[in-house]
């Protein structure tokens, strides 16, 4: 059954009202493909997405409202990386399970990118809205992880920062999927990120780093 969704007006959104909101936030997407959300009107949403100024309303405050709703849809798509977190994980798979739990985030990444840059970003510069939501939606992943490193390395003195510290690598690394990083005459590629922090992982949670 669909999540229930109301306009700002309070009312209930019906097949309609969720269909037109829904390419409110495609077409303002589909804009930031080629330009800074800085730079984006409503003027040149409602124009793309042929709404009215006052439909635009009905849905959102602001562009900044309509960014914050595109973020908040890409967090539903953290659960396939907690399902992989939620199977068992041994001595036997442990190398295998981390490259899935990696995979999975990047494949987060690579199906909302801008969605995700932009939230990166705000929350950076330090927009509370999208700080808050940043913090509160990746909790659930690096507490998982947590308990995996406590699970698997009970020595590990701190299971909880060295999991927030690994995830933050990961993001990292995940925002660099497609095109790798660059530095000097060193290019670290897409695979060969990805094969750090796999060997990152499972070394910690080998009980050898």
């Amino acid at each position: 059954m669909p999540e229930e969704l109301h306009n700002l007006q309070g009312q209930k959104m019906g097949r309609k009202g969720r269909e037109t909101r829904r390419r409110i936030m495609d077409v303002t997407l589909a804009l930031l493909q080629d330009s800074s959300y800085k730079d984006l009107t409503v003027l040149d949403v409602v124009y793309e997405a042929d709404v009215s100024n006052a439909t635009f309303y009905i849905y959102f405050e602001d562009i900044e409202d309509v960014l914050f709703a595109c973020v908040q849809e890409a967090a539903l798509d953290m659960n396939a990386i907690l399902d992989v977190l939620a199977t068992d994980w041994n001595r036997r798979n442990l190398r295998q399970k981390v490259r899935e739990f990696v995979e999975s985030y990047n494949q987060l990444w690579e199906k909302n990118r801008v969605e995700l840059r932009l939230r990166n970003l705000e929350a950076d510069q330090g927009n509370p809205r999208f700080l808050h939501y940043r913090t509160e939606s990746t909790r659930k992943i690096y507490e998982a992880l947590g308990r995996k490193i406590t699970e698997l390395n009970p020595g590990q003195r701190n299971p909880d920062g060295v999991a927030i510290v690994i995830f933050a690598a990961l993001d990292i690394i995940a925002a660099k999927h497609e095109i790798g990083i660059v530095s000097g005459a060193t290019r670290q590629t897409r695979k060969k990120l990805t094969d750090a922090i796999v060997d990152l992982l499972s070394l910690v949670l080998e009980n050898r780093a």
